[in-house]
């Protein structure tokens, strides 16, 4: 009975290893599955608050950290963006921070937080963390952050195997959404002066309707056009006239303010949106072009000669039945027309 005991026993003993390997390779494959769940998540992303809502949060859910976050190197992959802390998840830092902490393009871990430079330092309870750098072409552009509370969790190898692995994915997926940005950005630009062209106009005066319908805030629009552009053409040449107009462009931006919008209509004409709020004050802004127009054409050798004209419309005031694009860019542009049968060198629509 004895050899028949040792037998039963050393058999419950290899089942239970074998349970035990079984249930290892179970969430080895559950890990591995999840893992292909973040890759295509990152690679299907559309946007960055997508990757905020979708994959770096699945990387917390499946993988059991506490937090996963991005940090983005804002010389290089330059999103447009009204912060640089989206949700909590990714955050944009200049790339002086990467070449600080990462000394070696390798991931650090470890438990140490003082260790991690503040600006990576997101997290306050933090039991140990792995930071990888993405890079492109042996540029960092970016970081991949995994925090938990756990002290051992970043201790084997497989998290640097994993996160490698995963930092290339993140890669891709951050170009791709920045070449499509930069794509879409280059098609809603003017090629000469750098301001926003006639196709963003339509999209621009949208988000103001939009803005307005939703929290009451108005806006003002204007349409504007140099005078006489065509006599400097005409007498010194287009080159003289593009130089001219970004000039132009140049004086108008550092007199607006930065929630402004300039965009050039084509040729000489030029639309800008003035979102309102109870510092606007829409004579002095129009007053602001009618300068920087003064001293571009003097500086130029044109005073006297070439000035500034303009057409304002005000939503809600202008239409307070409800307001369309289509409708607004009439009104200004009629305006406009006033202005230049009056005189020129002024702006109509602007009286109380």
């Amino acid at each position: 009975m004895g050899r028949l005991d040792t037998v039963i026993r050393e058999n419950r003993d290899l089942k239970d290893e074998l349970e035990k390997l079984i249930t290892i390779v179970r969430e080895n494959e559950a890990k591995h599955g999840g893992f292909r769940i973040v890759e295509y998540a990152f690679l299907l992303s559309s946007s960055l608050a997508e990757i905020t809502e979708k994959p770096l949060s699945y990387l917390s859910e499946i993988f059991d950290i506490d937090r996963a976050v991005l940090f983005l190197n804002s010389d290089v992959l330059d999103f447009e963006r009204k912060t640089d802390n989206l949700a909590d998840k990714i955050f944009f830092h200049p790339e002086k921070i990467f070449k600080y902490f990462f000394l070696e393009k390798r991931p650090y871990s470890g438990k140490d937080t003082m260790n991690i430079i503040s600006e990576f330092r997101v997290e306050e309870e933090i039991g140990s963390y792995l930071i990888a750098p993405i890079t492109e072409n042996g540029k960092i552009i970016a970081a991949l952050a995994l925090f938990s509370r756990d002290p051992e969790r970043f201790e084997d190898s497989g998290s640097m195997d994993f996160v490698k692995e995963l930092s290339f994915v993140v890669m891709v997926a951050l170009k791709k959404l920045h070449n499509t940005e930069i794509i879409y950005r280059q098609a809603r630009t003017d090629f000469l002066t750098g301001v926003y062209n006639k196709m963003a106009m339509a999209e621009l005066i949208g988000a103001q309707i939009n803005r307005h319908q939703r929290y009451g805030k108005g806006f003002y629009f204007i349409m504007a056009d140099i005078d006489n552009f065509k006599a400097v053409n005409d007498k010194e040449g287009h080159l003289v006239g593009d130089n001219l107009l970004v000039d132009l462009c140049r004086g108008f931006r550092e007199k607006l303010r930065a929630s402004d919008i300039l965009g050039r209509f084509g040729g000489d004409e030029f639309f800008i949106i003035i979102p309102e709020d109870d510092k606007v004050d829409i004579k002095a802004v129009c007053a602001k072009l009618t300068g920087v127009a003064s001293q571009v054409f003097e500086k130029t050798g044109y005073a006297g000669i070439a000035g500034i004209s303009g057409g304002v419309v005000a939503v809600p005031k202008d239409f307070p039945e409800g307001a369309e694009s289509v409708g607004i860019v009439k009104l200004a542009d009629s305006r406009l027309y006033e202005s230049k049968k009056n005189g020129k060198n002024r702006f109509t629509g602007i009286e109380s």
